[in-house]
């Protein structure tokens, strides 16, 4: 099991330096990885030092591909050389040791029981939330749990996030790859509801678990606000419109992942980018009633 072959994957956009370090780092304690930084920064940006070996390739993208186009890439490299996983990774998770190889071992473990098994995924969790509601951990749970029970109920059980997902890359010949026109959100979910369409399975592992800052975070003394930057918004609401549109996953999910981004327009006077947010969910608005699947200028 220890033998099987893995690209990782992680997307570089003027990262935090030591972060990704400590990524490499990590994913290096696996002998059989492959490291591939894929930098969607521009040209001219500084570029991350470290050592170079035969484990860790560099690759500067001509322009912004976003999460979906550096994915798209790995996926097709894992394909091309013949490598029996990709794993994904945001330059800001961070990792517990011997992760990748408690990862592998376990796909094996359980494709024992599910033998259309096609990807896992870690649980997360975001620090800053968790020193926020540290005094609120019981209510956190229930709201947690009752999510996922909605969840479940919407038909949207198993999607997983894409920061951590192990995907098998042999079902890749039948599900296919990440949608580059998604660009950054959304890629996952649209991915997973397309794997358990083709009747593949997808599990989330809640005994290994990874650090995740998902979006932004506003602390006041009575409120915890998260929000997204600009750009986000554009894609989030957009891409909602392009998964809404994809009418052969589950409709009642469909509408809540719409209904949810729409609403999160509601924070965007409270945020510190008010103007440059609004235009950008306009914009989002707009395109995704268009249909444009182009990228945010």
């Amino acid at each position: 099991m220890s033998d099987a072959t893995v690209l990782i994957n992680i997307v570089l956009y003027n990262p935090d330096k030591d972060k990704v370090l400590e990524l490499i780092r990590v994913c290096s304690e696996y002998q059989s990885a492959k490291i591939l930084l894929f930098d969607n920064a521009a040209a001219d940006a500084q570029c991350l030092e470290f050592t170079y070996s035969e484990q860790i390739i560099l690759f500067k993208s001509p322009k912004n591909v976003g999460i979906a186009g550096a994915h798209h890439y790995a996926c097709k490299m894992a394909e091309r050389e013949n490598l029996d996983f990709v794993l994904f990774l945001d330059q800001d998770t961070q990792l517990p040791d011997y992760f990748l190889n408690d990862m592998v071992v376990e796909f094996y473990q359980l494709q024992k029981l599910y033998p259309c098994l096609s990807a896992i995924g870690p649980s997360w969790y975001d620090s800053r939330m968790n020193n926020c509601y540290r005094e609120n951990n019981l209510k956190r749970k229930w709201f947690s749990q009752k999510k996922e029970e909605i969840l479940n109920l919407l038909g949207a059980n198993n999607t997983i996030i894409s920061s951590g997902m192990l995907i098998l890359v042999s079902a890749l010949k039948k599900i296919g790859y990440p949608k580059k026109e998604y660009f950054i959100d959304l890629v996952d979910i649209e991915w997973c509801l397309r794997a358990r369409l083709k009747n593949f399975q997808i599990k989330k592992l809640n005994h290994i678990q990874i650090q995740h800052d998902l979006g932004e975070v506003k602390i006041t003394k009575n409120k915890i606000l998260k929000y997204q930057k600009p750009t986000r918004y554009y894609y989030s609401i957009r891409n909602s419109f392009l998964l809404f549109r994809e009418k052969q996953f589950p409709f009642l999910f469909r509408l809540y992942i719409l209904i949810k981004n729409l609403k999160e327009m509601q924070k965007i006077p409270f945020l510190p980018e008010p103007l440059e947010s609004l235009l950008a969910a306009l914009n989002g608005l707009k395109d995704g009633i268009l249909s444009r699947k182009g990228y945010c200028k």
